[in-house]
């Protein structure tokens, strides 16, 4: 990075981090370990200038992986470009939430053609698995590999480079090599996520070898990965045959069934990313765009704004427990139809059109009771976790794009080649005592199928332009806070910034309620009302998003982090020529 370039990032990035914690709290963008080391940390004073457009902008869950995808962009590269470098930097610096043995999805807004489309690179299930690796949702550590999905991340970058990449393939992918050789600096984030697994980390020699089991007190240490360097370099040579084809996907292959996997290479070179037409809906004079099947968050999402209008929710008010009970309702009723109509639509059929007509939802909303809490009888949902970073870029082109391992981790399997294999099987459906598998219904484990996801990118529209865009992590968690954030923003006109730092709830698959610490004050209300409440459960869901506007004439984006987990943001600016 040269020195202008340096100077011009540290004075548009902003970066915190924050373990995770019981109470979580809005952390100041005050220079932190997470900040790379390399970027100077003061330049000569100069004469203001000007400010135009603004140009692109970043917002990921980690400052290595935006800094250098701002340099991408810096290059030339688009939206789509940059998003794929912040995926990889970003998951070789949170290898438990995503990798190149994981999958994920992406929604992206081409400006010049105004379409978006889903791009769904879910883990899917290998072609010969059998029923009975799945009596039990934990099998033994010998049985991991029952667990592990045919990964889909390289192939989806790879296709969404297709559709909207500028520099080549190779160069994008290298730089993002070029970061990961350089090093991370531990996060606070990730430093909390290794002192979780130390017990793992301690008895895995592989695991051992790459991440530190005493993370305590090394946050801002930098951490090298050669290994995964080398798999980056070969996937820049090759594309995605260099994974699906070659030995990465041979070492993919090894490790998995090592653990006793049904995956082979056959499944590999027959993945394939499936393009889908998003969930919409009409909200406001807005338009909601969000993930299809087989993610279920996104029409759980949908669900919601079609039950409740923004009248409804200012005469509830936000700041009450009838709000939060009400908002719990929905999204209860949200996972009862989740688990009814959401599955591989390769292999279940349904008209989900017909589960989100509006009168069907509004006369639901009608029957959700301001003193009782319905409690649904459900099959286990997971919570996991993810990673989630938005991009747009100066042609307006927006890339809302999560990848995920499932769990923390994934299965826990560490190929030669540095990174860690998916356990996304596990979440085919379970029965509501999380023991056994189900043989019926949408989301039943078998070859070939993709298991229901969490995954929610979403996009809203205000006159035909992007207004929002924003996705979430932490599993399960991500479906309510994504939801939480938009009421906010859009039906009570609070900033940006403040919806996605303000405290939160969520609902658990079992019905419980779950409160941000500060929330404390509504749980009498609440039990009053019937419900299970639980306060200051840490983890709850980030959520990453950039609003866009016009002001002025001028075009200003709004790039936000989640203090929850931490990240970082950036915005490139014009200077308007002098006359």
């Amino acid at each position: 990075m040269n020195a202008l370039r340096a100077s011009a990032f540290l004075l548009s990035l902003l970066v915190a981090c924050s373990a995770a914690g019981p109470a979580p709290e809005v952390v100041s963008p005050e220079p932190s370990a997470e900040r790379p080391t390399r970027v100077p940390i003061a330049e000569p004073k100069k004469p203001a200038s000007p400010r135009g457009d603004d140009r692109f902008a970043i917002a990921a869950e980690n400052a290595t992986a935006v800094e250098a995808a701002r340099e991408i962009l810096e290059d030339g590269g688009s939206a789509v470009d940059a998003a794929i470098v912040t995926v990889l930097v970003g998951c070789a610096a949170h290898p438990a939430s995503c990798g190149l043995g994981g999958g994920g999805a992406a929604l992206f807004f081409d400006a010049q053609t105004k379409k978006t489309e889903y791009l769904d690179f879910r883990e899917a299930a290998p072609s010969g698995i059998k029923n009975a690796d799945y009596l039990s949702k934990n099998p033994p550590e010998k049985r991991r590999g029952v667990m592990v999905g045919v990964p889909g991340l390289v192939a989806g970058l790879a296709e969404l480079h297709a559709r909207g990449g500028k520099l080549p393939f190779a160069t994008v992918v290298g730089a993002a090599a070029d970061a990961v050789e350089r090093g991370i600096p531990l996060s606070a984030y990730m430093a909390q996520v290794l002192e979780w697994n130390r017990k793992w980390l301690k008895a895995d020699p592989r695991a051992a070898a790459l991440w530190p089991a005493d993370a305590e007190g090394r946050v801002g240490e930098t951490l090298k990965n050669p290994a995964l360097v080398k798999a980056l370099r070969s996937i820049a040579a090759g594309g995605k045959d260099a994974f699906y084809s070659g030995a990465l996907g041979t070492d993919v292959v090894t490790t998995a069934r090592d653990a006793q996997s049904r995956v082979l290479m056959k499944d590999l070179k027959e993945y394939r990313v499936v393009s889908r037409a998003p969930l919409e809906v009409e909200w406001e004079g807005r338009k909601l765009v969000t993930a299809p099947p087989p993610s279920g968050a996104g029409l759980v999402v949908a669900e919601l704004f079609h039950s409740f209008s923004a009248p409804d929710l200012k005469q509830l008010d936000a700041a009450t427990g009838s709000y939060v009970h009400m908002i719990a309702e929905g999204l209860r009723a949200g996972y009862s139809d989740r688990a009814l109509f959401v599955g591989d639509p390769e292999f279940f059929k349904t008209e989900i059109s017909a589960t989100l007509e509006p009168a069907r939802l509004r006369a639901r909303r009608a029957k959700f009771r301001p003193d009782a809490t319905i409690m649904p009888k459900l099959s286990s949902i997971s919570d996991a976790g993810t990673f989630h970073c938005v991009v747009v870029d100066a042609d307006g082109d927006v890339v809302s794009l999560s990848a995920s391992l499932s769990s923390m981790f994934g299965a826990k399997l560490v190929t030669e080649s540095g990174f860690v294999l998916n356990d996304a099987l596990s979440e085919f459906t379970i029965d509501e005592y999380g023991q056994r598998p189900v043989s019926r219904g949408p989301n039943f484990a078998r070859g070939g199928a993709r298991p229901v996801s969490n995954l929610v990118p979403t996009l809203v529209f205000e006159g035909g332009a992007p207004v929002v865009a924003l996705g979430g992590s932490g599993g399960l968690r991500a479906t309510s806070a994504v939801a939480i954030v938009l009421f906010a923003h859009l039906a009570f006109g609070v900033p940006l910034p403040d919806a996605v730092a303000k405290p939160r709830f969520h609902v658990t698959s079992a019905g419980a309620l779950k409160l941000d610490a500060p929330l404390q004050g509504l749980k009498d209300d609440l039990v009053a009302r019937g419900e299970v409440v639980e306060v200051g459960a840490p983890g709850f869901g980030a959520v990453t998003a950039i609003g866009l506007r016009r002001e002025g004439g001028r075009r200003t984006l709004e790039p936000v982090f989640d203090p929850r987990r931490g990240g970082a943001i950036t915005v490139g600016h014009d200077v308007p020529a002098q006359e």
